[in-house]
Order: structure tokens, then sequence, then C-alpha cells
């Protein structure tokens, strides 16, 4: 960690110390600070100067993700604070590097109501015909353990299926 420190020369000789209460991962952070310091404490009477080590970037490990999306491949999203709401979207190109992926949302074919009280519908992607539905949208590929997901927006996040999942159905309920 990094942080500032002031040493205050006295007259007598002495040599007080005097540290900021901030401390600092990195010296982009604590180089505004040092440098707002160094105008409020002028020398010889203070000497100012950042102490510590910085501590190293921690990059999240995606390498898991690269080269495992194709296209065709789709993903699944499930949100809704109150609703349960699926969406599917379909790669339709993946980056040179295979760290990012373009992706479109699919239509769904839906057995049931999801506005009825008996408990919604059951959904799952459609895989032939005129299915997408949404603008094309590039996507980061990111991984946690050996879930491979993209993130939607703010709130949501769709993790890979596998092919045998396509066929699956999905409870959709648009009930509050």
């Amino acid at each position: 960690m990094l942080q500032v420190e002031i040493t205050e020369h006295t007259t007598d000789g002495r040599d007080i110390k005097r540290y900021s209460k901030r401390k600092y991962r990195t010296m982009r952070g604590v180089e505004k600070l040092f440098d707002i310091y160094r105008d409020c404490y002028p020398s010889p009477r203070y000497t100012v100067a950042i102490i510590g080590e910085p501590e190293p970037r921690r990059r999240q490990d995606n390498s898991t993700a690269i080269g495992q999306v194709h296209v065709g491949d789709i993903f699944h999203c499930m949100w809704g604070y109150d609703m349960i709401i699926n969406d599917f979207y379909e790669v339709v190109e993946v980056s040179k590097t295979g760290k990012s992926v373009i992706t479109r949302k699919i239509a769904t074919h839906m057995d049931g109501d999801p506005c009825s009280p008996a408990g919604g519908a059951q959904v799952r992607p459609m895989l032939t015909g005129d299915r997408f539905i949404g603008r094309p949208e590039r996507h980061t590929l990111q991984a946690y353990g050996k879930a491979i997901y993209i993130r939607i927006n703010s709130f949501s996040t769709a993790t890979l299926m596998e092919p045998e999942d396509y066929l699956q159905d999905y409870t959709e309920d648009h009930l509050d």
C-alpha cells in the first residue's frame, strides 16, 4: 500500500513525520495527493515523499473463455425482480482474438400464459427460421470457474448454454 509521508524539519534539528490517512494501491491514485501535499507543505521546511509498494493489479482471468464460444452458440439470461423473464442470445460473430462476441437476441417458443396465476408458461429458444428480434451487440466474454458468461446490462448476465439445454423448457412468470 502506498501513502504520502510528510517530514517536518524543525528549527531545533528534529524531524517529525506524518502520514496521509488514506492509502492507495497504485501510483496513479497516490500521485494526485502527493501533488496537493507538495504544494501545501513548501520546502525546505517540509519534505514530501511517497512511501510503500504498489500492489500488483488483479486481472480477471478470462483465458478459460477464449476459444470456447462459436458462432451459433446460445446464451441464456434469466432476470426479473418479482417476475421470471428469460432472454436468449445467439452468437453471430466471434472476434479474431476470441475475447468478445457479437450476439443477437432471439425469439422464444412459449407454451402457456406467462400471466396465468397457475404457474406461468414454459419457454425455450427458437432455433430455426426468422428468430432474431434484436440488434447485434458486442459483449466481452467472461469466465467464473468453468462457467462462461456475458454481461447484458448492469443487472443481468447471460451464461453459455450446452447444446442439450436448447430443447429444455424454462419457466416464465410475468405476475408480480
